[in-house]
């Protein structure tokens, strides 16, 4: 029973102590001191968006504190490339509890570092690097070279970029693209491959044709395009020629061909005219072709326009070849030569005569195109001459070989006194003559005359105001010759346009030299002119204002002939 009291004594004074003992708060852990910088900031970043970085005073185990309140020092932070950073300075007490906020924002792709310094030090306290990564795809870029030759295989590059110019990987799929080209070629797609190392599309291309064209690609179902900028395709080299020429001719008379350079595909070599060659011009016949050569420099865009002659009536092909290079060469169709045909006679004749005395008459031999027959006396026809009058012209048959240079003066003599006009026609048919009185002749020989000296005077006064910018320049002079023949080539740009000439001759006993004053031209000759010629002893250039004088030395007398071309003058040298 004492037992039991004391029991529920003692189990009341617990009770009692238990209800009677006040309860206890909550611990709180405050941070320590300051110990070091920390960053809060994310692994990575999308170019051109604003982010925010936070720079936290800690305690050794990482817990935020404020700076102390008597701290005086100032801090910088700096960024690595293209990144902006702000604030870039500040000092201890700006930052609290909850840390300093930072704002960065870049618009390249990259990778930063974002520093932390003392004012005035060098070494960083605190550093965290920052993956910049493009922004979505906004377009495509079309990366080309600027010129190919065509023929051979040739690589576009396409990539996808964002807004800033970047490179976009994730987004761009090569399987989604469309692609066009525009312009005057459209070259063949030999192979599509994405290269993930630059995450680009490579494309293959090819062409045969000259001429040039732009890229356009796009992505299926977006508003995403790029266009490359031009693709100039350029001509190979010169594989061939290509002769046209026309179906007749006539011996002697001037007919014009044309030379096309065209490589392997057969694209005008538009550069050739620069490639300073000797293309060498054959007839494949029995009589001559003139010129015999011909300068690269007569070829405009790859065509060459040449005024040719042949000395024979048979039919013959052209042919054309590099001189250096036998291979690259050409042939025309067959070309039929014809004799000339006499069109008509132009008789000069004096105004008065004297009955049964001697006087001379003038008859010059034109052909079907109307101009002097000057080979009337290898082609031409024994020649009958009649008056209208009732007496009789003595001597009336003239043969061919009386003609010179298309023309032949001869001495009459008619037994009447009376009016008369002359014709002239041939044994085989009646051919119509034209009498011109010898006054009337000499009418027009002085209006000629006037109209030379005029132009002459022209020319001089263009002399005196022509700049050095107008002049034009002597490259070169080249010299072809065949047994009977040699041609010399000025070659001037430009000279059929703009320049003139003026030859000169001069005999001394079996000695001949010929000057010819080009102007308005200057020499760019460099080296001293060496011949190994049959016809010609010497050439030198000498150079006054505004013309140049070509000195000619003949090793004996030859007929020659001046004519101007497109780039140059030739002179055709011919023996009798």
């Amino acid at each position: 029973m004492g037992y039991k009291i004391l029991k529920s004594l003692w189990v009341g004074f617990l009770l009692l102590f238990y209800f009677s003992v006040p309860a206890q708060g909550e611990i709180t852990a405050k941070p320590g001191i300051f110990d070091h910088f920390q960053f809060d900031a994310p692994h990575a970043i999308v170019a051109g968006k604003e982010y925010r970085i936070i720079l936290y005073a800690v305690d050794a185990f990482g817990n935020p504190v404020n700076m102390p309140s008597e701290s005086i020092k100032e801090y910088k932070l700096s960024v690595t490339g293209s990144a902006q950073i702000s604030p870039q300075s500040f000092k201890a007490k700006d930052i609290g509890q909850e840390g300093l906020n930072i704002k960065i924002i870049d618009e390249k792709a990259e990778e930063v570092i974002v520093s932390l310094y003392e004012a005035n030090s060098p070494f960083p306290l605190l550093e965290n690097k920052i993956k910049v990564l493009p922004d979505s795809i906004s377009s495509l870029f079309v990366k080309v070279p600027q010129t190919v030759a065509v023929g051979e295989e040739f690589s576009v590059q396409i990539l996808g970029k964002d807004r800033y110019g970047n490179i976009v990987c994730k987004e761009f799929d090569p399987s989604l693209l469309n692609i066009f080209f525009k312009g005057d070629v459209s070259p063949q797609i030999k192979n599509i491959q994405y290269v993930q190392e630059t995450c680009s599309a490579t494309l293959r291309l090819y062409t045969e044709k000259m001429g040039s064209f732009y890229l356009e690609a796009n992505i299926l179902n977006r508003n995403i395009s790029g266009k490359s900028e031009t693709v100039k395709i350029l001509n190979g080299d010169v594989a061939q020629f290509i002769v046209e020429a026309p179906s007749e001719a006539i011996v002697d008379e001037e007919f014009e061909i044309r030379i096309l350079a065209v490589d392997k595909f057969g694209n005008l070599v538009s550069n050739f005219s620069s490639q300073k060659e000797r293309v060498k011009i054959e007839a494949q016949g029995k009589g001559y072709i003139f010129p015999a050569e011909l300068s690269s420099y007569a070829f405009s865009n790859g065509i060459a326009r040449v005024g040719l002659k042949y000395d024979r009536p048979e039919e013959i092909k052209i042919a054309v070849k590099v001189l250096r290079e036998n291979f690259i060469k050409g042939e025309s169709s067959s070309i039929k030569v014809n004799p000339p045909k006499i069109k008509r006679f132009e008789i000069v004749s004096p105004d008065t005569i004297i009955a049964g005395q001697k006087f001379k008459i003038k008859i010059i031999a034109y052909n079907q195109f109307d101009k002097i027959m000057t080979n009337y006396n290898l082609y031409g026809k024994t020649v009958i001459l009649k008056s209208s009058g009732t007496g009789t012209l003595t001597p009336n048959r003239i043969p061919a070989s009386a003609f010179v240079n298309g023309a032949a003066i001869v001495e009459l003599m008619y037994d009447k006194a009376e009016k008369f006009a002359i014709m002239a026609s041939t044994e085989e048919e009646i051919i119509p003559s034209t009498e011109v009185k010898s006054k009337e002749e000499k009418k027009y020989q002085e209006i000629t005359r006037k109209k030379v000296s005029k132009a002459k005077k022209e020319t001089k006064d263009k002399k005196r105001v022509i700049t050095s910018k107008e002049l034009l320049e002597l490259k070169n002079i080249s010299l072809v010759e065949t047994k009977n023949s040699a041609t010399l080539s000025i070659h001037i740009p430009n000279f059929e346009k703009k320049g003139g000439f003026h030859p000169r001759t001069k005999k001394l006993g079996k000695m001949m030299s010929i000057t010819v004053d080009i102007y308005p031209v200057a020499n760019k000759i460099e080296k001293p002119l060496q011949f190994e010629s049959d016809f010609i002893k010497e050439i030198s250039i000498s150079e006054e204002q505004n013309k140049i004088a070509l000195n000619i030395s003949l090793k004996k007398p030859l007929k020659y002939r001046l004519s101007k071309k497109k780039d140059e003058l030739v002179i055709e040298f011919r023996r009798g």
